[in-house]
């Protein structure tokens, strides 16, 4: 398949003419986008793992949510991020007018949804960034017969997988979304940072181009930009990240 894109090369002159404080949201809402994109597709890859073998759905479920997880607790960084520098140092103020209603409709979204109880944020306080015993001990007490308690072990640390630990982590985070019924839990954690990236991206998109139009002058084209086309881009339909893998070490025969 083929990929087209829109490239565009700045100097450092036409950032310094960037305001600092806007110069700084522009960066870290790039940075944030960058980690977004990079984390929702591995997840969405992880995630579509259909193998019959329970070992290897064991793995690979496993895998999904350790993404998910990060992916939750990035989301919700980012949000933070916005809160102090797009809405705390004012620049709102004068971004909010020129959004379109598109754009203005995603900001809403995104203020609505971290304005209440949401499940990116209980991710990422109870599940992404803490190693907590009280999670362990709820995630133990909701296991039920036939949950994998499975060992793996490998020669390679990145062929080794303590599935037993990852089932009661899964089923603490799990719990705590829908408790008594993991698949919806699963499927709620999949919806709800996908809406959220979709939000999150289309805010950034407006901020980028409102920052760049106002002071380095011009839209896309405006900024010289060129279409590249990549050719042999894989159908993400298709994708997918397998925990198990081959690795040739030196001495290896």
């Amino acid at each position: 398949m083929t990929v087209r894109v829109h490239h565009i090369t700045l100097s450092k002159a036409q950032l310094d003419a960037v305001p600092e404080a806007e110069r700084s949201l522009l960066v870290l809402m790039g940075h944030a986008a960058n980690e977004l994109s990079v984390l929702s597709k591995l997840f969405h890859f992880c995630a579509r793992a259909e193998s019959k073998a329970p070992m290897i759905m064991q793995a690979e479920n496993a895998q999904a949510l350790v993404l998910g997880r990060i992916l939750a607790g990035k989301i919700y960084e980012c949000w933070n991020l916005m809160q102090a520098g797009f809405f705390g140092s004012g620049i709102s103020r004068t971004y909010h007018p020129k959004f379109d209603a598109d754009e203005l409709s995603a900001l809403d979204a995104l203020k609505r949804y971290f304005g209440r109880d949401n499940l990116i944020a209980k991710v990422r306080n109870e599940h992404a960034f803490h190693y907590d015993v009280s999670q362990v001990k709820a995630g133990y007490h909701t296991l039920v017969d036939g949950d994998p308690l499975d060992a793996y072990l490998s020669r390679t640390n990145a062929n080794t997988l303590y599935a037993f630990a990852d089932t009661i982590a899964r089923r603490s985070m799990l719990e705590s979304i829908t408790p008594g019924d993991p698949e919806k839990a699963f499927d709620a954690l999949l919806r709800e940072t996908s809406q959220a990236i979709g939000w999150i991206s289309t805010v950034i998109g407006a901020v980028m181009s409102t920052c760049l139009e106002a002071h380095v002058g011009g839209d896309l084209y405006g900024l010289g930009a060129k279409i590249i086309e990549i050719e042999g881009a894989p159908n993400s339909q298709v994708v997918s990240i397998p925990y198990f893998i081959e690795i040739h070490e030196e001495g290896d025969a």
